[in-house]
């Protein structure tokens, strides 16, 4: 026995029914009676069942079923007065209004209240089925109401069928009933061919009008199947519709709201995906990967993510945007594999803590780093720098370097400056000239001490066509000092030397740098020099 389902429910929210109702028929399905007015009626009956499906009682002053009459498609029955209606509710009457093709039920006393734990049927029976195939409305509608508010007419509606005498649709079997997700179920069922046929479910509709078996595929969900039949006048046409329920283990599930009070598990074969406008999630924890192709805030502005714990990786192939205010916090940041590094670009990056780098950090050309301190590793006292360095504002504290210092502007120095070596002795001869060659930029110092019993005379230091000297009288002294730069020769010597005088030559590099003898003669060497300009002669060469 099929239960027929209502069509419509009347009016508004407020005058919808208090009871619920099924109706069923007997037999499954009504058939229409022969044409020929000579072969007896088809006889039929109809069974609803009533209950109040609410905590709350409702009192319920009538009950109507109306049945339609007369000889066109959409009448039921031929005579309502050959039908025999009753009612389980104990005490209650029935009588028909022919005018109005009704049967009313009243209880004894001036209402009824039915409660949850009351049930009732009313059968209308020796039904004397219409001669047309088709569609008939029966209308049940009760007074009714819950408390003290006023009494309302509630309407619901059923249709049924009348169909053709030899019409037959039966037994839909789906096999197997539970089957696993992505697996398939065949779907088997009985019918007459004066009809034709649809199987619907989801949002599938299959035109099965010349089949009696059908296999459906690729099933993910528990899905319901609807076996529909449809004959008679395409005006008023009749339908049966069976039904068959498949559930499947692990389904896929498409639901509008869904809370998760417990927690979600996605394992390592599963995907979470959202395709709607967001997706709230309080705390995200994630054991190996999560891949997201898109994730948009509900308003189109922020993602808000109360905590996201990862233990995998996190692929992102846009961009990672942090609030102003806000904070990332990692361990480490390697670049991408197959890539040598990782970029930072428009604007400035601001590191208010200590940046421990244990390999080169890299700058594109015309790109800078800008930093309030930079202060030795820990454990060291210095810090390296081997291939040159550009400064273009003050250095405060010690700065030691050991190679080129380039200054395109003013070095202004607040504090001591040591560029300075270390001094050394030149191995200069007493009584002739010596030449050198500077490794880098110093000073030349020389120094002559004469004793009573010494002469005058003049000590030379004679490098890139200069010649710097001092005389000196006896008994006395004579100081001079050259500068020389990088990779140039330097002659040094007296004139007019004596026993009595002791003369030396002092050599004083800025940095690490020696000066080193030459083999060119000295003679010469100290002319070209001077650029050919002899010695001053002494004042006795002079008068002499």
């Amino acid at each position: 026995m099929t239960l027929v389902a209502p069509t419509r429910t009347t009016d508004t929210a407020a005058q919808e029914p208090l009871l619920s109702y099924d109706l069923t028929t007997n037999p499954d399905p009504l058939k229409a009676s022969p044409e020929n007015p000579a072969s007896p009626e088809e006889i039929g009956e109809l069974i609803i069942v009533g209950s109040r499906r609410s905590g709350t009682p409702a009192d319920v002053e009538w009950i109507k079923v109306k049945v339609p009459a007369g000889p066109m498609s959409p009448d039921l029955a031929t005579d309502l007065s050959r039908i025999t209606p009753r009612i389980s509710l104990k005490g209650w009457t029935v009588q028909l209004n022919a005018a109005t093709k009704e049967f009313v039920f009243t209880p004894a006393a001036s209402h009824e209240t039915i409660g949850p734990d009351t049930g009732f049927t009313i059968q209308l029976s020796q039904i004397p089925i219409n001669r047309k195939v088709g569609t008939s409305p029966i209308t049940v509608t009760e007074r009714s109401r819950t408390g003290n508010s006023a009494y309302q007419d509630r309407t619901t509606e059923f249709s049924v069928g009348k169909f053709p005498p030899d019409f037959y649709l039966r037994n839909l079997i789906a096999n197997p009933l539970v089957i696993d997700n992505g697996c398939e179920t065949t779907l088997t069922w009985e019918r007459s061919t004066n009809a034709t046929y649809e199987l619907l479910y989801a949002d599938t509709s299959l035109n099965v009008t010349n089949e009696t078996t059908r296999t459906i595929t690729n099933i993910k969900s528990d899905t319901t199947f609807y076996l529909r039949g449809t004959t008679g006048d395409p005006t008023n046409p009749v339908t049966r519709i069976l039904t068959a329920q498949v559930t499947v283990r692990r389904p896929d599930l498409d639901v509008r709201d869904l809370k998760v009070r417990g927690k979600l598990y996605v394992d390592l074969e599963g995907e979470l995906i959202v395709n709607g406008k967001y997706c709230w999630i309080h705390t995200l924890d994630i054991g190996n990967s999560l891949k997201v192709d898109h994730i948009h805030s509900k308003h189109e502005d922020t993602i808000k993510l109360s905590t996201v714990t990862v233990t995998g990786n996190i692929s992102a192939n846009g961009d990672v945007n942090i609030a102003p205010d806000k904070e990332l916090r990692v361990a480490s940041i390697a670049s991408p594999h197959g890539h040598p590094a990782f970029n930072l670009r428009s604007g400035v990056v601001q590191i208010e803590t200590a940046v421990s780098a244990t390999h080169p950090v890299l700058l594109q050309k015309d790109q800078y780093l800008a930093v309030n301190e930079i202060r030795p590793a820990v454990g060291t006292s210095t810090v390296n720098i081997t291939d040159g360095l550009s400064i273009t504002g003050p250095i405060t504290g010690p700065l030691s370097v050991t190679g080129p210092l380039n200054a395109n502007g003013p070095l202004n120095v607040n504090g001591t400056v040591s560029l300075a070596g270390s001094p050394s002795l030149l191995p200069a001869h007493q009584s002739s000239y010596r030449t050198f060659s500077a490794s880098t930029s110093g000073l030349v110092i020389g120094v002559a001490n004469v004793t009573n019993s010494g002469s005058r005379g003049t000590i030379y230091v004679a490098t890139g066509g200069h010649q710097t000297h001092s005389r000196w009288e006896h008994p006395g002294s004579a100081t001079v000092v050259a500068l020389v730069k990088k990779d140039q020769t330097f002659t040094i010597g007296p004139s007019e030397p004596s026993y009595s005088t002791t003369c030396e030559f002092y050599w004083l590099p800025f940095g690490a740098g020696s000066a080193i003898p030459t083999s060119m003669n000295d003679a010469e060497q100290l002319a070209e020099r001077a650029d050919g300009a002899q010695p001053p002669q002494t004042e006795t060469d002079a008068e002499t």
